[in-house]
């Protein structure tokens, strides 16, 4: 590798500052975070979702290095369109930058993207983390795999975990200019910019967007497509497009679905084994999640009869307008799944709820666009059945109590539920 080949990459080399289009005036709350990181000794580990903001941040957080340090002791590269092996980088950085031995340099920060993309990194980024403490490392990808078996062995004891989440409700008001405080929470303003997030939850690039078609198209495209056809076929060596695209538009169309493995192998002329792997490959690359049916008796969960959702609700609205807009509930659902980061639900019979929460006492949730009297009695009756003390309902604007039902709109449990 040549100098060129890094000099794309890093033209604060030159400049002493990243350009304005790179690092966006706007910072996630996790930036704050990655700046602490810095002074700590352990490789920060960023993963997140396609689009979500992952490189931006890095580049942010050079622009705030560049303050105090000189543009050559930073380097960044990403490995998403190159063939290139990270031992290569770094030496080639050593060689041709630096021009002096790691071991002589008094501090130097390495920012990879998309890591999973390079050869071995695992291994690699433990020998130069454990030769030279003076080189502080962040790395970033749009797959868990970043936490595979083999990363996590090789890594172990040296690395700090940090997962960007899509782009919150509260943060999607501040991108538009917009006061929460302003707004009377409980007004028809504030469910009209809630509707609009959910259109768009996630992806900062298109918070003020207009156009439904292109943001449809801009999710499509840059999201779901992008998963499917590189990430999945590059890291698991799969080629079965047709499968993957069955399975994803199965989800998009019936968020929270239950899905039994049996019958869509059935219907699709797969194995089971082939269908149940080609749900871990996108669950893996952080496009949906799933939920196990929780057990209260034996407090525990089931592995069969998982529920899955997209990772956002603007998915759904990219495979359909339609559907995104005569099932609201579905999107809100799979909102409210997703930010809290829900593992469990409950079915037994005819008995179900929609999300359980288990950090220290069992937490049961319902959602709902809206309720009433009978349903609000109906999921007292299951709080008991299920040996909890008190539950939530989520709604799309309705706030009241009754017992131990408490019912929440949608758009506040960020602060409520103290996720900011």
């Amino acid at each position: 590798m040549q100098r060129d080949d890094l000099e794309r990459f890093n033209e604060w080399w030159f400049t002493g500052r990243v350009r304005k289009e790179l690092a966006l005036p706007f910072k996630r709350y996790a930036f704050q975070r990655i700046i602490e990181s810095l002074e700590e000794r352990q490789v920060l580990i960023i993963t997140g979702l396609r689009r979500v903001g992952k490189t931006t941040l890095l580049y942010q957080v050079i622009e705030k290095l560049l303050e105090a340090r000189s543009s050559n002791e930073i380097l960044y590269f990403s490995f998403e369109e190159s063939g290139a092996g990270l031992r290569e980088v770094l030496e080639s950085y050593e060689k041709y930058v630096l021009m002096k031995p790691f071991e002589e340099v008094d501090k130097a920060f390495i920012f990879l993207d998309e890591i999973q993309y390079a050869r071995n990194w695992p291994s690699v980024l433990k020998q130069f983390y454990d030769l030279y403490p003076n080189l502080k490392f962040l790395v970033s990808g749009s797959s868990s795999l970043l936490l595979s078996k083999e990363a996590m062995e090789k890594l172990a004891g040296r690395f700090f975990f940090l997962e960007l989440k899509p782009l919150i409700f509260l943060e999607f008001l501040e991108m538009k200019g917009i006061k929460r405080d302003g707004l009377d929470l409980f007004s028809r303003r504030m469910e009209a910019h809630f509707i609009d997030y959910l259109r768009k939850s996630g992806f900062p690039e298109i918070v003020n967007w207009g156009n439904e078609l292109k943001i449809s198209e801009y999710i499509k495209n840059s999201v779901i497509d992008r998963v499917i056809m590189r990430d999945i076929p590059l890291v698991f060596k799969s080629r079965d497009m047709t499968l993957l695209d069955n399975i994803i538009k199965f989800i998009l169309s019936n968020p929270g679905a239950i899905l039994n493995i049996n019958s869509l192998s059935e219907n699709w002329g797969k194995s089971k084994i082939t269908v149940s792997n080609y749900l871990k490959f996108l669950e893996t690359s952080l496009l949906i999640r799933s939920l196990s049916n929780f057990r209260p008796s034996f407090l525990s969960s089931s592995r069969k009869l998982k529920k899955f959702y997209p990772a956002t609700s603007s998915l759904i609205f990219s495979h359909s307008r339609e559907r995104f807009e005569k099932n609201l509930g579905s999107a809100l659902e799979t909102y409210v799944v997703n930010t809290l980061n829900a593992k469990y639900y409950f079915r037994e019979g005819k008995r179900e709820i929609d999300v359980i929460l288990k950090d220290g006492e069992t937490l049961p949730i319902e959602v709902k666009e809206s309720v009433n009297k009978e349903e609000l009695e109906s999921f007292s009756k299951l709080i008991k059945y299920v040996n909890a003390k008190k539950g939530k309902i989520i709604t799309l604007s309705q706030e009241m109590k009754k017992g131990n039902v408490e019912v929440c709109p949608a758009y506040l449990i960020e602060k409520a539920f103290d996720l900011v």
